[in-house]
């Protein structure tokens, strides 16, 4: 049955959220990105809001048209998540990207404005919250900021217009954020680096207490670790262990 719509909701811009469904999004959703939204003065909108028995692929365009603003958690690298921020950039749709680990921004990304969130700070929920707020108000009032620039050189009428020195001065404004973002990001990791032998020691032990490998790339990019080496690391370590017992089993036979 279809849900009955208030004028409010036929009425107010909305932000599309556009992220993971299920576990601990879920409370994600309801509980920190819905309030902040409601305070910006939008009305929160997300793809599992849709009942009607159609093609989830429209809805989900159709919905990302009508947005005033989109918002993307990118956390998890979640493909679904990329799809339809493609969409987004398509249509030019002022974007706000949060993360709970920066290695999941591709670098493209990365001259947007990106909120990135620390589980381990106990009152982490609020400041996302507030965050997300600030984000939503100051991209309402400067929009293009928010829009990569590849996507502002367009004619129809129903996106944004402006003009080749607008443009020139918008990419050249988003590679200086671009670079600012990555000396920041870079600057954190190498203060908090810990030495190779030391990061190999807390993976082993990571994999011995059954940590999944994702967690294992969270802690270590917390000391300074780049998800990538992790992940060579830990692969290395499993076909270390299977060898070690393959030896082992054939000194038992």
């Amino acid at each position: 049955m279809a849900t009955k719509k208030t004028p409010e909701s036929n009425t107010k811009e909305t932000c599309f959220v556009i992220m993971p469904f299920g576990s601990w999004f879920d409370n994600y959703f309801n509980e920190i990105y819905k309030p902040a939204i409601i305070n910006a003065g939008l009305l929160p909108k997300r793809a599992d809001d849709i009942y009607r028995p159609s093609t989830i692929v429209q809805d989900i365009w159709n919905y990302t048209q009508s947005a005033k603003i989109v918002l993307a958690d990118l956390t998890g690298k979640n493909a679904n998540v990329f799809y339809e921020l493609g969409l987004a950039h398509a249509l030019a749709k002022p974007a706000i990207l949060v993360t709970n680990s920066m290695d999941d921004v591709p670098f493209d990304l990365r001259a947007l404005r990106v909120i990135e969130y620390n589980k381990n700070d106990c009152s982490w929920g609020n400041v996302l919250k507030e965050k997300i707020e600030k984000s939503i108000k100051e991209t309402l009032e400067s929009p293009l900021n928010s829009v990569l620039p590849a996507f502002l050189n367009i004619t129809s009428s129903e996106k944004t217009k402006i003009t080749v020195n607008e443009k020139d001065f918008l990419e050249l404004k988003r590679d200086l954020e671009l670079m600012r973002n990555e000396i920041r990001h870079s600057s954190n990791r190498i203060e908090n680096r810990i030495p190779p032998y030391e990061a190999i020691e807390l993976i082993k032990k990571y994999l011995d207490r059954g940590m999944p490998p994702e967690n294992i790339v969270d802690r270590m990019y917390k000391h300074g670790i780049g998800g990538n080496w992790v992940i060579n690391k830990i692969n290395e370590l499993y076909n270390e262990k299977s060898l070690f017992v393959s030896d082992e089993e054939k000194e038992n036979k």
